[in-house]
């Protein structure tokens, strides 16, 4: 109750120091935003005369920091940057939803099925095994990252397309914006060496247990960016690309929404030890809104189908 009532008064605080930050010249507020997995978050954006828009600054991450030693004052002015940032890059404008200025950057990515129950409700999807389609209109791809805009049943019915035409239309662009990567763990982990991109690829399945568990090497499925790589396995071809590099039937183990692991059949102890691991690392070292199911899935090469293992 202590610590609710002092992040409630950081809320407060933060959202004056970034006013005073900009005088009068942007209004500030403050929404309750849910994320992948139900995880409810609270989003101060700033918004200025002619830019309706705004980057979505999640406090809780702010109070973590503030808890940590940092000031609110130095806080504000990070936000501050951040958006100056967005600006210049243009991210704050007015986006044209129209169809036709959309319809080349609708893409999907792969969910739980069960922890966004509450989502779909608002907004379109396809159900796949125990996971789940969603859509999004990607705003931006660079270096720095992505920006995208989840599709909600309004959007829909605006652009009066139905769910498995903006499906088809997902999977086409997808494809073509995130370009899948299959690659061994271990060669992936020396080729970039200690880079952010490779913790977050590695530190999901610790390399201990994974050895423990089968012998060779696992493949990182995933796309070109790293991030909501799950989704290539929606693509036409890439569940066959992966037979055919690892000669045979495979496992699928979903490591994260960002990337999954793929395992050779004859060189697996077990399913059962399969599915214990990777519910012990769901439990353990993924993010909440990070899981994306804590099944085991099996690829057959000869039928070109996938099925859960039991």
């Amino acid at each position: 109750m202590e610590e609710r009532k002092e992040y409630q008064e950081f809320c407060c605080q933060i959202k004056k120091a970034v006013q005073e930050c900009f005088s009068k010249e942007v209004h500030i507020e403050i929404h309750k935003i849910v994320k992948n997995n139900a995880l409810e978050l609270d989003s101060l954006v700033i918004l200025g005369e002619g830019r309706p828009m705004s980057p979505n600054f999640y406090l809780q991450t702010y109070y973590e920091e503030y808890r940590n030693g940092a000031s609110v004052k130095m806080l504000a002015k990070q936000m501050k940057k951040l958006y100056t940032e967005a600006v210049r890059r243009g991210e704050c404008m007015e986006f044209d939803l129209s169809y036709e200025n959309c319809a080349e950057h609708i893409i999907f990515r792969l969910v739980s099925l069960e922890k966004n129950e509450m989502l779909f409700c608002t907004v379109p999807y396809v159900p796949f095994m125990d996971m789940a389609v969603m859509f999004y209109l990607l705003v931006r791809k660079d270096e720095e990252g992505i920006c995208s805009i989840r599709i909600n049943h309004k959007l829909q019915k605006e652009w009066k397309i139905d769910t498995g035409d903006l499906f088809a239309l997902a999977k086409d662009n997808t494809k073509r914006l995130f370009p899948e990567r299959i690659c061994s763990m271990y060669s992936l982990m020396n080729a970039i060496g200690d880079s952010e991109e490779g913790e977050k690829l590695d530190g999901k399945l610790p390399q201990g247990s994974v050895k423990h568990i089968f012998a060779g090497e696992p493949f990182v499925v995933t796309n070109d960016s790293g991030i909501n790589g799950a989704a290539v396995i929606l693509y036409p071809d890439t569940l066959k690309n992966v037979g055919k590099i690892l000669q045979g039937d495979f496992y699928l183990l979903p490591s994260s929404i960002h990337e999954m692991l793929a395992i050779p059949v004859h060189a697996a102890i077990n399913e059962q030890d399969l599915c214990d691991m990777v519910r012990e690392v769901n439990r353990t070292c993924v993010a909440k809104e990070e899981i994306l199911s804590s099944s085991v899935y099996r690829y057959d090469q000869d039928t070109e189908t996938l099925k859960i293992c039991h």
